[in-house]
């Protein structure tokens, strides 16, 4: 149980992370990239509160 909720936090912490526009930091041109690694980030940081709110109700796979 506690694997799960730690997989969860760090999920939802690689989600922030991976929604910080990357074009800033590395100097990419293009406003697309911006866009894909936002939803991307979102998408990741939703999934890992999912899991991390019904990881008592999931089954082992």
């Amino acid at each position: 149980m506690l694997g799960k909720k730690a997989a969860s936090i760090c999920i939802i912490i690689i989600g922030i992370i991976v929604a910080i526009p990357f074009n800033y930091i590395y100097g990419i041109d293009g406003f697309e990239v911006d866009i894909v690694w936002t939803i991307v980030g979102i998408v990741m940081t939703g999934s890992g509160f999912y899991l991390l709110k019904n990881s008592a109700k999931l089954k082992p796979i």
